[in-house]
């Protein structure tokens, strides 16, 4: 990777506060959003020996899928009320376990992929969005397994990366609410200057003036694990995160290992810090080198450590400590 722009990698134990094992002020990959032919997915999927269901309701899922089609209630060609162009959502178990980064989630027939498979000249079924998320939760037990199978899915480069968020969890102990949305606007501009909405324990800028940021998020990470019923120590109070989606037409984006590989995630991981400045958050990328490399070479992860769990503080200061990495974010 180039390093002619940098991104301060800050020794871990320096970087991070560890309260039951969680790990403050580290970068990392939450979700991605890939575009790519269903087929292609299938065949990947069947040679893995894993199966394609069903989306259910109430599952560790759902709101990520429910994020998703979004677009289909805002479609104004109104095609979605149509039986042969209702949305489909499927998902496939990669790893044993019901937390969110256990799921692949493949999404078809909404308008963004009707629109580009016509730009293709191909059948309205032909694409399919999948979507890959809850890989940056310090205090859910992330699986080797999944990320394994992850990987041979972003390493495709003919499979096109259209958003991606990225996220920093510092300690802050001001409170979260619409009495801090102003104190917010301030802060984050220009990033702010269309306004900032305020939403309980949340603060969200949707109307961004950038080609590549198209939500800034600022929440109260404690509360709402606490909400989706994770039982968390009283010591973990204050824990907050500033999350970023970085979003690209299907027709300019690129794979992710070719945005990997390019100045495209430097790019990305400079906005990213100027806003963390404006909150004084000092990140570190300890923790996002070890998901790149691992992603993108699956040996990192080949020992007991990592296998029995793929994101623990141990995992991270082993990484740390070897000579030689394939990507450093330095």
């Amino acid at each position: 990777m180039s390093a002619t722009k940098t991104i301060i990698d800050i020794p871990l134990d320096m970087a991070s506060n560890v309260n039951n094992g969680l790990m403050y002020k580290q970068i990392g990959i939450d979700t991605i959003h890939i575009v790519a032919r269903y087929t292609t997915v299938q065949k990947m999927i069947d040679k893995q020996g894993l199966t394609i269901d069903k989306a259910k309701k109430n599952t560790p899922y759902s709101r990520v899928i429910n994020k998703a089609l979004r677009e289909v209630k805002s479609d104004e060609k109104r095609r979605y009320k149509k039986d042969e162009f209702r949305p489909t959502v499927e998902v496939v178990q990669m790893s044993k376990g019901k937390i969110l980064s256990n799921y692949m989630m493949i999404v078809r027939y909404t308008p963004l992929l009707m629109d580009y498979a016509r730009e293709q000249k191909k059948a309205k079924g032909e694409y399919c969005m999948v979507i890959f998320s809850g890989l940056h939760q310090p205090t859910k037990d992330t699986k080797s397994q999944s990320i394994k199978i992850i990987s041979k899915f972003l390493k495709r480069k003919t499979f096109k990366m259209i958003s991606l968020d990225i996220a920093i969890d510092t300690i802050d102990n001001q409170v979260i609410n619409y009495k801090s949305k102003d104190r917010f606007q301030e802060r984050l501009k220009p990033y702010s200057n269309n306004g900032v909405i305020s939403n309980g324990s949340s603060l969200y800028i949707n109307n961004i003036s950038d080609n590549r940021v198209s939500r800034v998020i600022y929440y109260d990470k404690y509360k709402k694990q606490m909400q989706q019923g994770q039982e968390l120590d009283s010591s973990l109070l204050g824990w907050n995160r500033l999350e970023l989606t970085f979003s690209s037409s299907i027709r300019s984006s690129v794979s992710f290992i070719e945005y990997v590989e390019s100045m495209g995630l430097i790019d990305d991981l400079a906005r990213l810090q100027e806003l963390a400045g404006k909150l004084n958050i000092e990140p570190s990328t300890s923790y996002l080198n070890y998901q790149i490399n691992s992603i993108m070479d699956n040996r990192y992860i080949n020992n007991n450590m990592s296998k029995k769990r793929f994101n623990s503080f141990e995992v991270i200061k082993r990484f740390i400590q070897k000579d030689f990495r394939n990507y450093a974010l330095f």
